[in-house]
């Protein structure tokens, strides 16, 4: 019953918009001996997003700390030993299927690549409907020159690169683990929190389709909590020349604090094992060969040791993600005996670095000659692929924590004391 004009055909087979643009033909051939009608979803015009490059995808991940013994709320936990005072808190890691294209049996935080529905403008609706739709916290960042283009970026859509990111990221978790990260309505009856079984369907059908995060958010009236999310840190893959097929995400860091540990579970797809570990743990079991993590996740969970204390990583997260953050391009050199990542502000860091093609080199020295020779240093050393160290001995920008140094000699002595 839909009255519609057809375009002008040629004489070739193929797609034909009518002039709705929600409206098509399809033909085998010319002339059609079969004809196809189709109404296209509306909503897919509905979703502006268009990628910041074609040379990799964007991605948003969360750094998800929980506190063991109610640490946003109580006293925090301290040590009954001399020595370092022991996490009250852990860090939510997956770790990845050994058939994964990029990064195989690694660790990870939670997160996943962007989908055009994250920047829907329809979310702008359900936060309207919610009454939960003032983004100021997030959007008034302080003005600095060098913050990471994920965030400064002009986008045809309404939903703010702010908003977006956050978006994706909580709903990347919720597929990878089951942790929800949403606050009710304000308005209206609630219907939240949901029964476990419900909630399992609704990661399912959202991690087939991740516009049923929309739909689940519209449904049970909840939204996004993109509030609880603190920008932390921007990381783009680096360029590696052996490896020209290799995927590269330009991946947002959000920081989120929680009161208590929630249950997780892998999803036996993309993620085959979900645990809560302190920072220490992490490292540890690193070092001792019992899992594999990437020099991102070692540079972060080493800065995650100068706050053992959940209270503070809060109230830090809090204070610092109003300024922002700075997109890092690690750039590889290889060494007589590894490899060294350098990072933004090392005299080795090239200026201006270049995202599309391989700045590093080979240098006949060795990875400790190398550092020691450096008076500004940032940057992670890797000799092994069970050993990485962070190194920086310069302020970070945006008031940013420095990873902490002699990192395993410090989580070695906090494991030795449980």
């Amino acid at each position: 019953g839909k009255k519609w004009t057809l375009p002008q055909f040629t004489a070739d087979a193929g797609v034909f918009f009518g002039h709705d643009k929600y409206t098509c033909l399809s033909l085998n051939k010319w002339p059609p001996t079969h004809l196809t009608v189709c109404f296209v979803d509306e909503s897919l015009y509905n979703m502006p997003y268009k990628p910041l490059s074609k040379h990799w995808l964007e991605a948003a991940t969360v750094i998800l700390a929980a506190g063991t013994r109610n640490a946003l709320s109580g006293s925090p936990a301290v040590s009954p030993h001399s020595g370092p005072v022991q996490f009250d808190y852990r860090v939510l890691m997956l770790q990845r299927s050994g058939k994964s294209r990029f990064m195989p049996n690694v660790k990870v935080f939670p997160g996943g690549v962007v989908d055009a529905s994250d920047f829907s403008e329809e979310w702008l609706e359900v936060f309207k409907a919610a009454g939960q739709e003032n983004f100021d916290k997030l959007t008034q960042v302080e003005v600095h020159a060098g913050r990471s283009p994920m965030f400064t970026a002009e986008r045809d859509s309404p939903v703010p690169n702010e908003v977006g990111y956050r978006i994706c990221a909580i709903r990347e978790t919720f597929e990878e683990s089951g942790v929800l990260l949403v606050r009710p309505w304000a308005r209206g009856p609630a219907v939240w929190p949901l029964p476990p079984a419900q909630l399992a369907g609704w990661r399912k059908r959202v991690d087939g389709n991740a516009r049923e995060f929309l739909r689940l958010c519209n449904e049970c009236r909840c939204v996004p909590d993109v509030w609880s999310l603190y920008e932390w840190s921007n990381w783009l893959t680096p360029v590696v020349p052996t490896m020209p097929n290799r995927r590269r995400y330009d991946a947002a860091f959000f920081m989120c604090c929680l009161d208590h540990v929630p249950p997780a579970a892998q999803d036996d797809r993309e993620i085959v094992k979900a645990q809560w570990l302190t920072p220490a743990e992490v490292l540890h079991d690193f070092r001792q060969e019992k899992h594999i993590i990437a020099p991102p996740q070692t540079y972060e969970l080493s800065r995650l040791c100068q706050m053992p204390r959940l209270t503070d990583l809060d109230q830090f997260s809090r204070d610092r993600g109003a300024k922002g953050c700075e997109r890092w391009l690690p750039v590889m050199l290889s060494c007589e005996d590894g490899h060294v990542s350098v990072l933004p502000g090392d005299d080795l860091y090239p200026d201006p670095p270049n995202p599309e093609t391989f700045q590093g080199y080979h240098t006949e020295s060795t990875v400790e000659h190398l550092r020691l020779s450096t008076t500004n240093v940032n940057r992670n050393e890797i000799s092994t692929r069970f050993k990485a160290d962070a190194h920086c001995n310069i302020p970070q920008k945006f008031g940013h924590l420095s990873p902490k140094q002699n990192v395993y000699e410090f989580v070695a002595q906090i494991q030795s004391k449980l």
